[in-house]
């Protein structure tokens, strides 16, 4: 919801022609809305390539930028796959603090819950207490099992500890909650790098997903922190958090067009269904619909 975003393209194409002036403006809001300068540049090219009439509207403008936005995009839409498959299914998640990585995860193995699977959430974060506690409380709000390792332990051998236990209750989903951390710290990336490597010493096929949340108020750092996390532990989905009135989302666009990793989905609120699997044209959609 790049905020303000329709009202902006209104006042800038109103009246006027799309010439290189208006598109300068227009680079310039893209900007502002969190969306870095390449990807910018690359909206411009693909909008100063359209043709619009003489009587064009503000309107023309949005549904035009609409397709470009769905269109880098759409490469990138993947589902988790909550049905039969692989058992257990191994997602790891991983992101800074504050990124609403706890209370994904808890939308997540509800979902798997859902579907009948059952699901061990493993506290790897033994760094700091209140993480395990945030998790634990989820695990009892939604009906799920949790391992937590003692404060201070190693991380990669409490996720050990629930691969072998998952070999004695069966369950249909492991779901794995690393300490947050700031992708700056190469001691802590380098201790994920290290639970990776556990997880594919026990199968190859280890973790399955490798997910990383991404706070959509973060702005254009975000892409440094995906391109980072990416080092340690290959990323296999992105997960949008915190996507609401108050946040652009205009990242996101900038992660596509950069870097096309797969996103998974959007989380919109704290409640345990407020999240949604990614849809390119509904993302798109909603950039204009609720940028009032």
């Amino acid at each position: 919801m790049l905020k303000g975003f329709k009202d902006s393209i209104s006042k800038i194409f109103s009246n006027r022609k799309v010439d290189q002036e208006t598109l300068d403006e227009f680079e310039e809001l893209l900007i502002k809305s969190d969306i870095d300068l390449g990807t910018a540049e690359a909206i411009i090219n693909k909008l100063g390539l359209k043709r619009f009439g003489e009587s064009f509207s503000p309107e023309n403008v949005q549904t035009a930028l609409e397709e470009i936005i769905s269109e880098i995009l759409t490469p990138c839409e993947k589902k988790i796959n909550y049905g039969d498959g692989e058992s257990p299914l191994v997602l790891m998640f991983m992101g800074v603090n504050g990124s609403g990585k706890t209370t994904t995860i808890a939308k997540i193995a509800n979902n798997f819950i859902q579907e009948n699977k059952k699901v061990l959430l493993v506290a790897a974060d033994t760094f700091r207490a209140a993480a395990s506690e945030q998790l634990e409380e989820w695990s009892k709000k939604i009906d799920a099992d949790i391992l937590k390792g003692e404060e201070g332990s190693d991380p990669a051998s409490v996720v050990f500890k629930s691969v072998e236990e998952s070999k004695l209750k069966e369950y249909g989903a492991i779901i794995i909650d690393t300490a947050g951390r700031l992708h700056t710290r190469n001691d802590l990336m380098n201790q994920l790098g290290k639970i990776n490597r556990v997880l594919n010493k026990t199968n190859e096929k280890f973790p399955h997903e490798t997910i990383i949340t991404i706070d959509a108020t973060t702005g254009q750092n975000a892409v440094k922190q995906v391109e980072e996390f990416n080092k340690y532990a290959k990323i296999s989905g992105i997960i949008l958090t915190k996507f609401d009135s108050s946040a652009s989302g205009g990242t996101l666009i900038s992660i596509a067009e950069k870097i096309k990793l797969p996103i998974l989905g959007v989380g919109n609120g704290e409640k345990i269904d407020d999240y949604d699997e990614f849809n390119a044209k509904i993302f798109s959609k909603s950039i204009f619909e609720s940028s009032n």
